[in-house]
């Protein structure tokens, strides 16, 4: 895979992680799947500990890091690595790390290559996830 969309993939999902530590810690309880996040009770819009705000949109949430915003979606089966290029695009933009894309055009064909080469795989519905797990710098992780 591409170094820089692994790198940017690595934080994405890094940043996603540290956004559930900290729902989890402000007491929301994390779904099962995204139809249960729907229609779990949790307040559109409030904030977690520490004042951290965030927002709950369909199957995910915008969680205003101290690093930098986070929007993702839950998976199908509760999954929370998931991701899709606009998402990624929008948190490589709002990120003060320099991902090497020169424009949202080639990040795009850097991102359907990967599709291409199987190194991403879409889910059917918004999502992709990795083939399998990359470091930052690109090289598979066994």
């Amino acid at each position: 895979m591409n170094s820089n969309l692994a790198h940017l993939i690595n934080d994405y999902q890094n940043a996603v992680r540290q956004a559930i530590a900290l729902m989890k810690s402000s007491g929301i309880p994390i779904p099962e799947s995204n139809i249960a996040w729907v229609f779990s009770g949790v307040i559109q819009s409030n904030t977690l500990e520490g004042g951290i705000g965030y927002f709950k949109h369909g199957y995910g949430c915008a969680v205003d890091l101290p690093s930098g915003g986070i929007d993702f979606d839950f998976g199908e089966n509760g999954e929370i690595d998931g991701f899709d290029a606009s998402r990624l695009w929008s948190f490589s933009k709002n990120s003060n790390i320099n991902y090497g894309f020169q424009d949202e055009a080639h990040f795009n064909d850097i991102f359907e290559q990967a599709v291409a080469n199987s190194e991403i795989i879409y889910s059917g519905y918004i999502l992709y996830y990795c083939a399998k797990k990359y470091s930052q710098e690109g090289v598979q992780v066994l």
